[in-house]
């Protein structure tokens, strides 16, 4: 599989896991019993398979090889906008976890920031991707050479094997359970 369509391709998972994170944020909202689990399921999600696993190989490996391209600064300003916005999606998965126990011994101010905090990253998520999926990717294919390309397929699943050649399918896995409960 050529890295940008694997890139894409964890963009699908992503935005189910969207979908699934929606449905959760509803159901707290509407002061329904909050489910330890699935909570902590859907930030490992995102801390894990989002950051580590995708910005990671964006972060790493496909900006750096862009901007050694010497591209415009207009593009240039594009990646630096994507990196800022991870370093959000980062602080709103810091702000789940730093309210989750007092979410769950029923403190309402915490259910509140949760909720904020869930909206902020689905609100930011979205059109991040869509950016990626219809101006960086297809603009970088363009730019790249079949060995660049190359290159970054070979680290890409290499960055898979180190954080666990199962990785991919235990959160395909994970958030196809999710969107059946």
């Amino acid at each position: 599989m050529q890295p940008l369509e694997h890139l894409a391709k964890e963009h699908r998972l992503i935005s189910k896991a969207v979908a699934v994170t929606k449905t959760f944020r509803d159901e707290i909202d509407a002061g329904g019993p909050i489910r330890p689990r699935r909570y902590w399921q859907l930030v490992d999600f995102w801390s894990t398979y989002a950051d580590i696993v995708h910005h990671g190989k964006e972060e790493q490996w496909l900006f750096p090889i862009i901007v050694e391209h010497g591209v415009t600064s207009e593009f240039e300003a594009t990646i630096d906008k994507l990196v800022e916005e991870h370093m959000y999606l980062l602080a709103y998965i810091a702000e789940l976890r730093r309210f989750a126990r007092p979410m769950f011994t029923g403190d309402r101010p915490a259910r509140e920031r949760v909720i904020m905090c869930l909206d902020n990253y689905i609100q930011l998520i979205q059109p991040h991707i869509k950016l990626e999926d219809e101006e960086l990717f297809p603009a970088a294919n363009d730019l790249l050479s079949k060995s660049e390309l190359d290159e970054l397929a070979k680290e890409f699943k290499a960055m898979d094997t180190r954080t666990g050649t199962k990785v991919q399918s235990f959160y395909s896995d994970l958030v196809t359970k999710l969107m059946e409960k």
